[in-house]
């Protein structure tokens, strides 16, 4: 074996069979291939985001519920009211409430007076033209749920003295003339408005980025964790969520998204697993992924709170 060896370097030379020059071309296509790599799924998860929001913005919660159907008369007498929603709204181009537990903040009508009061609005009911409305005092956004599953979207404009209701899915309007029944409903209809005002919010706020600070404090002296990023792959990515988060969340205020829970969470779910994904990806020998998995955990906790307070 020896001799034979001998031989092949006699042949070959002991001298390396790449030169410099080649050896530091191979090194910076590997490096390059490898910086591509860790960028591979960031964009995977930036692409996720961006399809949610896109599918959202094609048809918000889908075309649910729009069949057309009987007059809201011709319901109410054939049929009684199973239950039904309110949510103060004061577009008129986009309709808000829907079934306990899909929209965040509004009234769940449950007790029976309520859903007898609504259910003698709607027999009285007359159809009239749309610019026969006059004056109103409050605007609410209506669903309600018939016993044999039909359902109607309803924006009901409320005075002391009448009421007129749109059916939102046939375009038809609709007036109430009773005085009594329309300052019976005017009164039920203040009692739903939010429990939260705008200070409240700001203080829950505080209270959760506080929180927020404190845990992200603890989970780092608990693990060590520095404070700084990896390397700038990992601070493009954060911050590339960051920014999104930044687009997106104004963006659900003003069409009017960020009162649907199916958007609210589906969102927080894609966003929550793209931070611990990218802490994960990039950090994992120093547990960064645990600030994440922490902040997660408190951004769930205080939704679910937020929702029930509200509620």
């Amino acid at each position: 074996m020896t001799t034979f060896k001998e031989k092949l370097d006699q042949e070959l030379g002991e001298a390396p069979r790449f030169t410099q020059s080649l050896q530091e071309d191979i090194l910076r296509q590997v490096r390059k291939t490898k910086k591509t790599r860790r960028w591979t799924y960031p964009l995977i998860i930036i692409g996720t985001i961006v399809m949610f929001l896109l599918i959202i913005e094609i048809g918000p919660l889908g075309q649910i519920e729009q069949t057309q159907h009987a007059s809201i008369v011709q319901l109410a007498q054939q049929q009684s009211i199973k239950k039904y929603t309110m949510i103060y709204n004061s577009d008129e181009e986009i309709f808000k409430a829907g079934r306990p537990g899909f929209v965040i903040g509004q009234r769940v009508m449950e007790q029976s007076s309520e859903k007898e009061l609504l259910h003698q609005l709607l027999q009285q009911a007359t159809m009239t033209q749309m610019n026969e409305r006059t004056f109103f005092r409050l605007q609410r956004d209506v669903w309600v749920e018939f016993e044999k599953g039909q359902v109607m979207k309803l924006k009901m404009f409320i005075n002391e003295e009448d009421i007129g209701i749109v059916d939102y899915d046939n375009h038809s309007f609709y007036k109430v003339d009773n005085k009594e029944l329309a300052k019976a409903y005017l009164d039920l209809a203040l009692k739903e408005d939010a429990k939260l005002g705008m200070s409240g919010l700001i203080v829950m706020l505080v209270i959760f980025l506080a929180i927020q600070m404190l845990g992200d404090k603890l989970m780092r002296k608990m693990f060590n964790i520095p404070k700084e990023y990896v390397n700038s792959h990992h601070r493009r990515a954060v911050w590339a969520i960051k920014i999104l988060n930044i687009i997106m969340l104004p963006l659900f205020m003003l069409k009017g998204w960020i009162l649907f829970s199916i958007i609210i969470g589906g969102y927080l779910a894609v966003i929550l697993f793209s931070s611990i994904f990218v802490d994960y990806y990039y950090g994992r020998e120093e547990k960064r992924h645990y600030l994440s998995i922490s902040s997660a955990f408190i951004g769930v906790l205080s939704l679910i709170l937020f929702i029930y307070y509200i509620s």
